[in-house]
């Protein structure tokens, strides 16, 4: 199961690789300098600190989303409302650090779960619709994020916003509630740490406890599970509420780690991201963070590409759509033939 596992996985980076070098090639041609162009998004996102703090920078909170997305898909269930729980994560905890009469050491911890549990109703209510009416919980979430935003900015605007900042923005955050910078010359903090003790986390939770077994039986196959006596619907929904937890928290992670004041007036675009990790890693929480860091590195290199030469920044929205699209054909990445010739055994091999 491993060695298919691995074949899968290897067989996956090699389609990556390949759409990467389809868009990247026919562009860099059309430059006087197509090696520099290559040399630049290959390794420029690895030529100094900063740099590599960016990528670091935007894996954090992708690894939050990736991981909550995970989680529901491996219920079976398809949640979007991971955008919205972000958003009202972070807002949550803002305002949670702003009014809370807490001492510095509870404030952060205690903002981070006011916020966790504020901004995953945006997956807990279509979890519930879906287990009690059986409504699709992948129309109520994507709309259900539309009335986040809006219901988010309303709280900022009447509660939180600050007149003299000029703009609709929260009060400053305080000091107190700010999360440790961990490297200098970056703004790589604690909350990526934060990030892969929760990888790691879920990894346990779906591989070695009883409830991830059970939420990965109901994933598989719902009427076998059913037969089984498990409580399908209960299940769905848990890990709808999981992971609207872990990504309103990973919206306060990024909030109290990056920001000085609340300042999304849109959908910050995350939990969207997020989807596209879950499916580089293919539902699995370690390799969560292995496709949080590449999208960061694409995202960094396509950056370093526009500003340096005549290339649109459009080309990595490009690039992560073809990536979509070739990831998840199974006639590419889970083709029996293509798999055994990364080492994958035959069906029903002896072992």
């Amino acid at each position: 199961m491993i060695r298919n596992a691995l074949a899968e996985a290897a067989l996956t980076a090699v389609v990556v690789l390949a759409v990467v070098a389809l868009v990247l090639v026919p562009l860099a041609m059309t430059q006087a300098d197509p090696a520099g162009v290559v040399s630049t998004f290959l390794f420029g996102p690895f030529s100094n600190l900063r740099y590599v703090g960016n990528i670091i920078e935007l894996a954090t909170p992708s690894m939050f989303c990736g991981l909550a997305v995970a989680l529901i898909l491996r219920a079976g269930m398809f949640n979007l409302g991971v955008e919205g729980a972000f958003f009202l994560g972070g807002l949550g905890t803002v305002a949670a650090a702003l009014l809370l009469p807490l001492p510095p050491p509870l404030l952060a911890p205690a903002s981070l779960l006011v916020g966790a549990v504020a901004g995953s109703s945006v997956c807990v209510v279509p979890g519930v619709l879906r287990a009690r009416y059986g409504a699709s919980e992948l129309v109520s979430s994507l709309m259900l994020n539309f009335a986040a935003l809006f219901i988010g900015l309303y709280v900022l605007n009447v509660l939180l916003r600050d007149p003299a900042a000029g703009a609709m923005v929260s009060f400053k955050i305080p000091a107190e509630a700010r999360l440790v910078q961990l490297v200098e010359g970056t703004r790589i903090h604690l909350g990526t740490i934060l990030a892969l003790l929760a990888c790691g986390l879920g990894a346990l939770y779906l591989f070695r406890t009883a409830g991830g077994f059970e939420s990965r039986i109901v994933g598989a196959n719902p009427s076998f599970a059913g037969h089984l006596g498990l409580d399908v619907r209960g299940i769905g929904l848990k890990a709808q509420v999981i992971g609207g937890l872990i990504a309103a928290f990973g919206g306060g992670i990024e909030m109290l780690g990056l920001y000085q004041r609340f300042s999304w007036q849109a959908l910050p675009g995350n939990g969207w991201t997020g989807v596209t990790v879950a499916i580089l890693a293919r539902d699995h929480p370690g390799l969560v963070v292995p496709a949080a860091l590449f999208l960061g590195w694409l995202q960094i290199g396509g950056d370093l590409v526009a500003r340096n030469y005549d290339i649109p920044n459009e080309a990595v929205g490009l690039m992560q759509a073809l990536l979509l699209v070739a990831v998840t054909a199974a006639a590419l990445t889970r083709n029996p033939r293509l798999l055994r010739a990364f080492g994958a055994r035959p069906a029903g091999a002896a072992k």
